[in-house]
């Protein structure tokens, strides 16, 4: 059985499928369960107004103006999926709070011992709970922070880790551009799996925000650097055609890492989505690519309250 779960514990701390190749565990921290966010390859840093800013900067909390609900689904290959609830409310004049639950079940798994006899089946999943504050210090400054708790289990066998985020966001007074920083990740394994603690995947990351002048067109650019990829890059478009529709692209330098040659790798690390909204409801759709290994189908549903 030991050897069953160091297996499954190589595999479940490394799958490049969910935030790119690495070689830290707790991945949970780092997959988007927002399509927005995701479909914009996590090139936000600077902007907010919506939950998706518990995935790319907590400061953007700030700029939520009601009570919001959101519930998200991510379908991955293999059998694995993800989900996403949301919920975030004013406290005060300046002040958001925000709570965010996540799981994400790998399917099941062939059970056996040393000898190689098998013996039913097991499951592996993780489950995340975050809460988040943001502030909005000036009319141009917003401050954030979230806490994580992450709890991972295999066949009974569990592991956890506790992280923070920290974020900043600044309006600089020119043609309506932003700037944001944030730390992220930054914490410990509490238990592990077996003797070893996995290193959580703490990312430092800075990016631009900025309309394009006289068009409905929002870009953003993003650099970050993780433990577990070094140097990446991020960017993202958003169109909006209209208050009630906006498609997005993204792009990230982790497809770089994901291509084997083959022609399937051609769009590994790009994104795209699509946004509606129709009085408080928004619905975001993302499909994000990494080559060889297959594309991600992530939806999110959000209600203002």
């Amino acid at each position: 059985m030991k050897l069953i779960i160091s297996s499954l514990t190589l595999l479940l701390s490394a799958l490049p499928l969910l935030a790119g190749p690495g070689t830290t565990g707790y991945e949970l921290f780092r997959v988007d369960g927002f399509a927005r966010s995701a479909s914009l390859a996590g090139s936000v840093i600077a902007r907010g107004g919506d939950l998706s800013s518990l995935r790319t900067n907590p400061a953007g909390l700030a700029l939520i103006e009601r009570k919001t609900a959101s519930a998200g689904f991510t379908k991955h290959v293999l059998d694995i999926n993800q989900g996403t609830l949301a919920y975030a409310t004013r406290f005060r004049e300046r002040t958001v709070l925000a709570l965010a639950l996540d799981y994400l079940n790998y399917g099941s798994f062939d059970r056996a011992d040393e000898n190689g006899q098998l013996n039913g089946e097991f499951g592996a999943s993780d489950f995340q709970m975050t809460a988040a504050a943001a502030q909005k210090m000036t009319d141009v400054l917003r401050l954030g922070g979230a806490l994580k708790y992450q709890y991972r289990d295999i066949d009974g066998i569990s592991a956890s880790a506790v992280a923070i985020d920290a974020g900043a966001q600044y309006e600089t007074g020119f043609n309506n551009w932003s700037v944001g920083g944030a730390v992220k990740n930054l914490g410990a394994a509490t238990s592990s799996f077996l003797s070893e603690k996995d290193d959580l995947p703490t990312s430092y990351e800075l990016g631009l925000a900025a309309p394009l002048e006289h068009l409905p067109v929002f870009f953003s650019v993003a650099g970050a650097y993780t433990s577990a990829e070094g140097i990446e890059a991020r960017g993202g478009l958003e169109i909006s055609f209209s208050p009630y529709v906006a498609a997005r692209l993204g792009y990230s330098t982790v497809g770089i890492d994901q291509r084997t040659g083959l022609s399937s790798d051609a769009l590994a690390g790009f994104s795209g989505g699509l946004g509606l909204k129709w009085n408080r409801l928004a619905l975001d759709y993302a499909l994000t690519s990494h080559g060889e290994i297959g594309l991600l189908n992530r939806f999110t549903l959000a209600s203002a309250l």
